[in-house]
């Protein structure tokens, strides 16, 4: 299998892959296969309305056309090889591609709503240090149907009753790309999977988030594209030297510019900034941390999310709660809205990249 050179693979399978095509795709494909065209449109319903990813399952289509889908394509591009439940019921899925490479996504149980968490590449590449993802390296950027496909995988779940024993909510309605891997370097894609998104699983717009580490050049892109996407950055730090620890991309697009580039987006297309900051002791707690993070984000419309640091194999580790709480305070003092994102599912590997990387040490403990 080959790699283009933004390392997505030129062709994943030999067979076509129905998850991730439209549906006028959808309807054009089996029109090349001698069907009707309305095949396409059911197909699509099936895919993106009713989440089946089985054509056996299909019953709408002929015995013989299911046959066809089920010999001549991958109607899905992944399947689930492993979920971890917290008892909170929020739920990590490994999610195992065509191609044998695994990602992660997760289903967030939440007082109003349900969020799925979904990764855009096989790793990443950004490198943060507290990050489990940017520990493991990066593989290769997702499709669009290897990102949709995490949300259908995760929606289906939730349809049959995964989380009947925590929540009322039966369908997965807030989407944040804030799983493995960093969206605005798998730019293309990541956009397709928001409009297929959007338009063939209906999912609003305004309940889907790209989250980055401050690609400037992609935030730019964002800002000339037709529809508005809601934007959360991940700083953690304004300190230049502190976060070029945190998060290495600094050194190439450095926080001043990262900041005028939020603030222009903000202004530009009138959609608050979500601001992520992991807190971790010792690095980027303190009340002149607070007061320099107050100074710099003046003037930007946002909101601030303090994270509780989940701890994985590296030397930082998270603060008391006192400590996180008095960071809150003084921000909120300073008229910024500001929440504190708990950790949820943190006894069994919820952090980004855990379960993948435990997954793979369990492989080759196998093959030893």
């Amino acid at each position: 299998m080959s790699l283009s050179q933004n390392n997505t693979p030129d062709v994943l399978p030999a067979l076509p892959v129905l998850v991730g095509m439209t549906t006028a795709e959808l309807t054009a494909w089996v029109e090349s296969v001698g069907e009707k065209p309305f095949r396409g449109k059911q197909i699509a319903q099936w895919m993106y309305q009713k989440h089946v990813t089985d054509a056996a399952d299909m019953s709408d289509l002929s015995k013989a056309f299911r046959l066809m889908l089920t010999e001549k394509t991958h109607v899905s591009p992944g399947k689930i090889k492993e979920t971890v439940k917290s008892a909170d019921g929020t739920t990590k899925f490994l999610i195992e591609l065509l191609d044998g490479e695994i990602v992660e996504c997760v289903t967030i149980v939440q007082k109003n709503h349900l969020t799925a968490c979904v990764s855009s590449q096989v790793g990443c590449n950004v490198g943060c240090p507290f990050c489990a993802t940017g520990l493991s390296g990066f593989r290769r950027n997702l499709s669009a149907g290897e990102i949709v496909i995490q949300y259908l995988l995760m929606q289906h779940a939730v349809s049959q009753g995964l989380l009947s024993d925590f929540t009322p909510h039966t369908r997965i309605s807030n989407l944040v790309f804030m799983g493995m891997g960093e969206p605005l370097l798998n730019y293309e894609p990541v956009l397709k999977s928001i409009a297929l998104l959007n338009k063939e699983v209906e999912l609003g717009l305004r309940h889907i988030t790209i989250s980055t580490s401050g690609i400037i050049p992609g935030i730019q892109r964002l800002m000339d594209e037709k529809a508005d996407y809601n934007l959360a950055i991940s700083l953690h730090s304004v300190n230049t030297e502190v976060r070029n620890r945190l998060v290495p991309i600094n050194r190439k697009y450095g926080v001043t510019d990262l900041l005028q580039a939020a603030k222009l987006y903000a202004n530009r297309t009138k959609r608050r900034i979500t601001f992520e900051y992991t807190m971790l002791k010792g690095t980027n707690t303190s009340d002149a941390d607070a007061n320099a993070l107050i100074k710099a984000l003046r003037g930007i419309h946002c909101h601030i999310n303090l994270i509780a640091y989940n701890p994985v194999n590296s030397p930082f580790q998270a603060p008391p709660r006192k400590e996180i709480t008095h960071f809150q305070y003084l921000l909120t003092e300073a008229g910024f809205p500001v929440t504190i994102r708990n950790n949820h599912g943190s006894a069994d590997m919820s952090a980004c990249g855990q379960l993948r990387v435990h997954q793979r040490e369990k492989e080759l403990k196998t093959l030893a």
